[in-house]
């Protein structure tokens, strides 16, 4: 059953996320920030090029959002809100552990702080992400996900 079939599972509180592609729900799915933290949590302390010092960010895994929806794409457009685009395949979150923060340093971040949703990597762990590749796809104020179907 999709998330989007049980009433329980419709945003209570602001929408911060809406994923649509290649998932099986009608459109498309709205999330607020509770039904995200439903989601396996994860936590990556690390320094990066847009905040001052070390930070712990809390977020999900692209892996378990795609699980959740019944999707099995490869590769995510991913939206911010200032119509900002990036395409991130999938397998960073597996091979290189990055995430979709909501926390920095255990507090909600806020739009001003890059959030709702920003997408991080582990830069102090591997130094072969402080790239710009890397960087370019560590999108900030995430608004939209699309799955893209995968292709042969």
């Amino acid at each position: 059953m999709s998330l989007a079939t049980h009433a329980s599972e419709i945003p209570n509180n602001k929408t911060i996320l809406t994923v649509s592609g290649a998932i099986k729900a009608e459109r498309q799915v709205k999330f607020d920030i509770t039904m995200l933290q439903t989601l396996p949590q994860y936590s990556i302390t690390t320094h990066n090029p847009w905040a001052k010092g070390l930070h712990t960010y809390q977020g999900f895994s692209a892996i378990d959002l795609l699980k959740r929806l019944g999707s099995q794409s490869t590769l995510l457009q991913v939206t911010a809100l200032n119509d900002y685009m990036t395409e991130i395949p999938v397998s960073d979150f597996a091979e290189n552990g990055a995430i979709f923060a909501t926390h920095q340093d255990g507090k909600p971040m806020s739009v001003r702080n890059l959030g709702p949703i920003m997408v991080i990597y582990p830069f102090d762990e591997r130094k072969e992400l402080k790239s710009e590749l890397f960087y370019g796809r560590s999108i900030w104020q995430i608004r939209h996900i699309k799955a893209m179907a995968i292709t042969e």
